[in-house]
């Protein structure tokens, strides 16, 4: 029996979207205003290009955040967990480097500081998450805490118990 379990998370709450996408509007709003008396080329004509520039640059933030995603693989294999579209945020976790593993309750506010990739320096270490409440915390054989957040606790803790050996 070779079972996976697989969950793709992504930043789509509404609020999400509210946080993203206030301070893009606002910059938007604050730079038509103030453009063209910012920017002037040297034949005393008006040039926008700050404010192209601020649009491209906010805009693009806004869609790479909307492109963000957890993705998360549980095999026979270990645990593999990519933060797709942030830099060096992938994972390939073998079971035999686990000390131990579980699915807990955590705070992401209070225990990590928010959500997406976090580390926290009260002692718990590196945390993956988007959303909930819910996580596969493991305990590296070196001591070291990793954090995955999930919305399928209960699917991920069968596949877990499935292929971890105590």
């Amino acid at each position: 029996m070779n079972s996976v379990f697989t969950e793709t998370q992504k930043f789509n709450k509404w609020w999400h979207y509210l946080i993203a996408g206030v301070p893009v509007v606002l910059l938007i709003v604050v730079m038509s205003l103030v453009q063209f008396d910012i920017v002037e080329s040297k034949d005393g004509t008006k040039a926008p290009a700050l404010f192209f520039t601020t649009i491209i640059i906010t805009s693009s933030c806004f869609i790479w955040f909307t492109l963000l995603k957890l993705n998360t693989e549980i095999n026979s294999e270990g645990i593999f967990v990519n933060f797709f579209g942030i830099p060096f945020c992938k994972r390939a976790i073998k079971w035999e480097d686990l000390q131990s593993i579980s699915i807990i309750t955590y705070s992401p506010l209070t225990d990590y500081g928010g959500w997406g990739v976090r580390y926290s320096i009260s002692g718990n270490g590196w945390c993956y998450n988007v959303a909930g409440t819910k996580g596969i915390k493991m305990v590296y054989k070196n001591g070291k805490p990793f954090l995955i957040g999930t919305q399928k606790p209960e699917e991920a803790e069968k596949i877990i118990n499935l292929y971890f050996k105590k």
